[in-house]
């Protein structure tokens, strides 16, 4: 991606200081509370959050000075002094000069700083969640907290949600990217992604620069039809300012237009990788139109400006395919070559019996039906469908083989094979079925589960010898899983392995021909289920007071109430996290609504300044789906909090009704969050670090929970 560089960026700044491009709408996070009501919002100006001095310095216990004639800022915090001066990039801490990137400057007639740089400055730790478009800010000392007297709540997180504004890819030290990787080295759920693997990818030949010109009005949008290139193209009034563009992770290009004012409405029409486009005025101060292309598949793009910079066009390339069909001993391949790797996509029909191929954004010659004799395929058939869709139908004879997708450099192929020896799948039913013509006999109530819904794993271990089944993997079209393994452990038994795209349940019965493993829902399966949310992790271990930190103690508490509920046939658990990784919310409250009845969240709590607070409380949102259910949010969080005070004899704060937490507000059932004690209380802290008090804590909240599912049914 391809951003507005700092130098002519800071060119425009100094010359036009009414002036600044970029500027969209920001949070601030300080201590685990979000900042709200400033005169002035943070926004994001030149690939920098810009916050009003006061409202965030003095909030941290600083003092902020505005000297008029001179222009400048001065923060003071503890022994060190800061100064800085509207569009100067020199500073001083302490009389030592200083060189910012970024200067202060004056918008909206306010005088907003770079935050990062004060922040970092004055010893605070300064962090960026590009999502969510939120800066976060701690402030140091050994507790993170609120300093609201009002409840002494520490927020747990906020509303972190996806958005349409930009991520500061350029500014490489100020943007916090979230691994692919956790730090115990798994890979984040898989269950937990919809997207396909690829990437977009922006093959402008260089970037748009930035010019002054007057407002511009936005007058057209023109959308491609039937055209192997395919460009979109907006046009304006007068000469176009300065454009800039983003990518969000699931495959929406949004472009700004600065200093542009709308006049252009939708429906737009979408073809090939664009599901859809949108169009609105995205700020009035400066003016912004904001045009989001939501694409459905990776591709490549490239945007560039006419000479008079009155036409902006997005240009979405078309992949050139040829549909190469092999046979060899045993199997079927068919081959899909483009000018890069082809975007692929498969389902099943069974009446006739056919395997559809979808070539995503993808043009093809040669079309129509061909016959092809092969251990498999009888013919198939190749369309190009108006919206960039090319399409590949193999029909077959006999049985449905497995199926291998594998992709290779500018090509997929497509393998069709004998498969796994004594085992088919059938994908309308989800089915994977075992002849025992191979497996003669088979307890099924000794077969071993190991369900590693994080990973995105189902293991099955058989009672019997691997020997007799055909070892390797298989494909699965139209189903709960991408695949199905089969492997010998070192005991030589056989085990089956599902690589599953969300939580599932798998049910064994057998006939006189074989024996039956179905993927079900787990809603379908098991009576009651209960997920489990200990807070924060890795990354972020929430408050830490007197030497103890929140995550660990959660952490604990959660392991004790699974393992109790464990012992009841009825209920089924689910942890977010078994160990200490960071889990963002939306992952949190998205695996609660695949499968939760009810949802227990579990923090303990912390506040500035006044270490004499101590108590537990909990904390609920009713939601409208409570509607159809015989109990509510309110009910868990009553039931459970009397359950915690009882057991503990701990200072009873009561139940609060809030939508600031983003695990209540997402979430679409029953959910609760417990603050299960004060980690800046000395004697709290004390207590939450010990194995006792925590399986007191979990033994209430188990008993808590038991009783919601005695006295009522979820479903």
């Amino acid at each position: 991606m391809k951003r507005l560089t700092y130098i002519l960026a800071f060119v425009l700044v100094m010359l036009f200081p009414t002036i600044v491009y970029g500027a969209t709408g920001a949070r601030l996070v300080i201590d685990y509370e979000e900042v709200t009501g400033l005169d002035v919002p943070p926004v994001i100006m030149n690939n920098r959050v810009m916050v009003p001095a006061r409202g965030v310095f003095e909030r941290v216990g600083g003092s902020v000075e505005w000297d008029r004639a001179l222009r400048q800022v001065t923060i003071r915090y503890n022994s060190d002094v800061l100064v800085m001066t509207v569009n100067e990039t020199i500073a001083w801490k302490n009389g030592d000069v200083i060189v910012m990137d970024v200067p202060p400057v004056i918008y909206n007639n306010r005088t907003l700083i770079p935050l990062r740089f004060p922040a970092e400055a004055l010893g605070f730790d300064v962090d960026w969640d590009r999502l969510g478009r939120v800066a976060i800010i701690n402030s140091g000392g050994d507790y993170s907290g609120t300093n609201n007297p009002g409840n002494g709540n520490m927020n747990p997180g906020g509303s972190y949600s996806d958005s349409d504004t930009p991520d500061n890819t350029n500014s490489g030290t100020y943007i916090r990217d979230e691994p692919t990787h956790q730090p115990d080295g798994h890979t984040e759920s898989p269950y937990l992604h919809d997207n396909p693997p690829g990437m977009v990818s922006d093959i402008s030949s260089e970037p748009i620069q930035p010019e002054e010109h007057p407002i511009t009005y936005i007058t057209g949008l023109q959308t491609p039809r039937e055209t192997r290139t395919m460009a979109y193209t907006i046009t304006a009034s007068s000469p176009i300012s300065a454009v800039d563009h983003f990518l969000l992770p699931d495959y929406r290009l949004v472009l700004d237009i600065y200093n542009s004012r709308a006049n252009i409405s939708g429906p737009f029409f979408a073809y090939g990788p664009v599901s859809e486009v949108r169009s609105a005025q995205f700020s009035s101060s400066p003016y912004v139109t904001r045009i989001v292309f939501e694409l459905a598949h990776p591709t490549e793009f490239s945007i560039s400006l006419s000479y008079d910079r009155r036409v902006l066009t997005v240009t979405f390339a078309m992949n050139n395919i040829s549909v190469v069909p092999i046979s060899g001993a045993g199997s079927d391949t068919i081959t899909i070559r483009g000018d890069f790797q082809p975007s692929v996509r498969l389902s099943a029909a069974s009446y006739p019996q056919y395997l559809a191929i979808f070539v995503d954004n993808a043009y093809v010659g040669a079309v129509g039906e061909f016959f092809h004799g092969g251990a498999f395929v009888s013919r198939y058939d190749v369309t190009q469908h108006p919206d960039g869709v090319a399409v590949i139908r193999v029909f077959m004879h006999g049985d449905w083989p497995a199926i291998n997708l594998n992709h290779e450099g500018g090509y997929v192929s497509v393998v069709l094979h004998q498969g796994l020896h004594g085992v088919r799948y059938n994908f309308r039913t989800h089915e994977l079925r075992l002849s025992r013509a191979v497996i003669h006999h088979m307890d099924i109530t000794q077969v071993q589960r190991n369900d590693e819904y994080l990973e995105g794993r189902y293991t099955l271990t058989l009672p019997v010898a691997a020997h007799g089944l055909g070892l390797g993997s298989m494909y699965l079209v139209g189903s709960y899983a991408n695949n199905v393994t089969i492997r010998r452990n070192s005991a030589g038994y056989a085990q089956i392995i599902f690589d599953t795209t969300r939580i599932m349940a798998f049910t064994i019965h057998e006939t006189h021909d074989e024996y039956i493993i179905r993927a079900r829902m787990p809603q379908d399966v098991h009576p009651f289920i209960v997920v489990l949310d200990p807070g924060h992790g890795g990354r972020d271990p929430g408050a830490v007071g007197h030497g103890v930190r929140e995550s660990d103690v959660v952490l604990a508490i959660a392991h004790m109430v699974a393992e109790g509920l464990s012992h009841h046939s009825n209920i089924q658990v689910y942890m977010t996290r078994h160990t200490d990784v960071f889990i963002p919310l939306s992952q949190r409250t998205r695996m609660a609504n695949q499968v939760a009845d009810v949802y227990v969240s579990i923090h303990a709590n912390a506040v500035r300044n006044r270490p004499n607070v101590s108590g537990i409380e909990t904390w609920y949102l009713p939601n409208s789906r409570e509607d159809y259910m015989d109990f509510t949010s309110r009910q868990v969080a009553r039931i459970i909090q009397d359950r915690m005070i009882n057991a503990t004899g701990a200072v009873d704060r009561g139940l609060r009704n809030t939508s600031s937490f983003a695990v209540l507000r997402d979430t679409r059932m029953p959910s609760v969050l417990l603050e299960v004690g004060f980690l800046t209380n000395a004697q709290e802290a004390a207590q939450l670090a010990t194995t006792a008090h925590q399986q007191i804590l979990a033994q209430a909240i188990y008993e808590g929970i038991l009783e919601v599912l005695n006295l009522h049914s979820p479903r």
